[in-house]
């Protein structure tokens, strides 16, 4: 029975090895999900050390555009369903975050208002709906294995920035919603997994 693992931890925890071991142990058929984008030096390197370390016989899907909308994420699942694929991973989803909410230029802001952080607040509320809906269904349908991999970022202080601030509290509501749907859910510290569902 296929099921929905979501991995959660901060930097460096231990949760993208894990997930890659975890998606070998469950198929040789893997769709790996890689929600980055290289914007400078540091990244293109992370990225280097996560491509080196996949398979080589898993099929990887990068998305160009900066910005990832729903029909772009549909587009990857359609193609991994009609390609058979038994295993989705997806890592990460900060990074997907980040890429949906950055064409507001949130970063740009001193100061954000109410009405604005409920304009965003809603729009990822509909794009992780829809997306978690269809991931749900993939695995119901076509008996496919999902593991989503995430940042936990509300352990620390509170970020001195507004951006940091929205988020922050964000990416909290969208690990509620993912850890709500999954069958199995996992946090890591130090490399150490503890069992959460």
């Amino acid at each position: 029975m296929s099921k929905i693992y979501f991995l959660l931890g901060g930097a460096r925890s231990g949760k993208s090895e894990y997930s890659e071991n975890l998606a070998s142990l469950l198929s040789e058929k893997v769709a790996y999900m890689a929600t980055a984008e290289i914007i400078d030096e540091e990244m293109q390197k992370r990225i280097e050390l996560h491509r080196s370390r996949r398979p080589a016989g898993w099929q990887t899907f990068e998305f160009k555009e900066s910005i990832i909308s729903l029909d772009d994420f549909n587009s990857v699942l359609k193609n991994v369903i009609s390609e058979q694929m038994e295993v989705i991973l997806i890592d990460c989803i900060t990074n997907l975050l980040f890429r949906i909410v950055y064409k507001h230029r949130v970063e740009d802001l001193e100061i954000i208002d109410n009405a604005f952080e409920r304009k965003i607040e809603e729009e990822v509320q509909e794009f992780f709906s829809q997306f978690l809906l269809r991931l749900a269904a993939a695995r119901d349908k076509h008996n496919l294995n999902v593991i989503i991999v995430s940042n936990e970022v509300g352990l620390g202080l509170v970020p001195p920035y507004p951006f940091g601030r929205v988020f922050r509290d964000l990416l909290g509501l969208v690990n509620k919603k993912i850890a709500s749907i999954s069958d199995e859910a996992y946090f890591f510290v130090a490399g150490l997994k503890m069992k959460m569902k």
